[in-house]
């Protein structure tokens, strides 16, 4: 075989190789994993007044010692699957995006050991993560510590966050106590209000116009002055005219 044989199996080698790498560099860009620019995923929104124009209206303060009795903690359990992504709940579990979270209630803000914490974290290091502290985190992560690493956007619906955290009270030795029932207390009535802004007491009502209040004890009364009736006006003296007419 002379050497145009050979150069012409050689060149249909190297043009089947460079036709097979450049179809995999090809197919491989197509198929190539969409990053995303955030680690983690963002769940939910906090909430927001459906009212065009109309600000949201703040929620009122949650009475833990009330609403956790009554939670399901098995709903609770599931909403917390949402985090199993960067979050472990076993104790002596490990760290994943997030910290174990197991023992968080009644823990320190970053408290787990090994695990590098945002700076913003580590700033609230003397604070505990007591159920009012869980709360209003869960309802909005990055409002409520700003500058923390979780990218979590928050639980917008109460009962969500009262039966998570009373699932998370559960991943612990001893679990932290709940605390007593204390509702919010009614708003004074109005009469009650009436009352504090210094209205006339029920049994003192004012006199009637056109009468005098009697004197009270050992005062004298006016000279002159009859039974409860005001003396009737004297007619002025006219005083005599100066001299000079000024």
């Amino acid at each position: 075989m002379d050497s145009f044989e050979w150069n012409k199996i050689i060149g249909a080698v190297l043009g089947t190789v460079m036709f097979v790498v450049g179809l995999y560099i090809f197919v491989g860009g197509m198929m190539a994993p969409h990053k995303a620019e955030k680690p983690g995923m963002e769940v939910a929104v906090t909430e927001t007044s459906t009212t065009p124009g109309q600000p949201a209206v703040a929620e009122a303060p949650i009475d833990w010692g009330t609403v956790l009795p009554a939670a399901d903690i098995a709903a609770g359990e599931n909403v917390g699957k949402r985090c199993l992504q960067c979050h472990d709940f076993t104790k002596g579990g490990p760290h994943k995006i997030g910290p174990n979270l197991w023992g968080i209630v009644g823990a320190a803000h970053g408290h787990a050991a090994g695990y590098a914490y945002s700076p913003a974290m580590r700033a609230l290091s003397d604070r505990t993560w007591d159920y009012a502290a869980l709360g209003k985190f869960l309802a909005n992560p990055k409002a409520e510590i700003a500058g923390t690493k979780m990218a979590f956007a928050g639980l917008s619906k109460t009962a969500d966050r009262v039966n998570i955290i009373a699932y998370l009270r559960t991943l612990s030795d001893t679990p932290a106590a709940i605390p007593a029932p204390n509702p919010a207390a009614p708003p004074p009535s109005p009469a009650e209000g009436a009352a504090e802004e210094g209205t006339p007491s029920e049994g003192a009502p004012d006199a009637p116009a056109g009468e005098v209040q009697a004197p009270a004890p050992g005062t004298a009364p006016a000279p002159g002055g009859g039974s409860g009736s005001t003396p009737p006006a004297q007619a002025p003296t006219p005083s005599p005219s100066s001299s000079g007419g000024h």
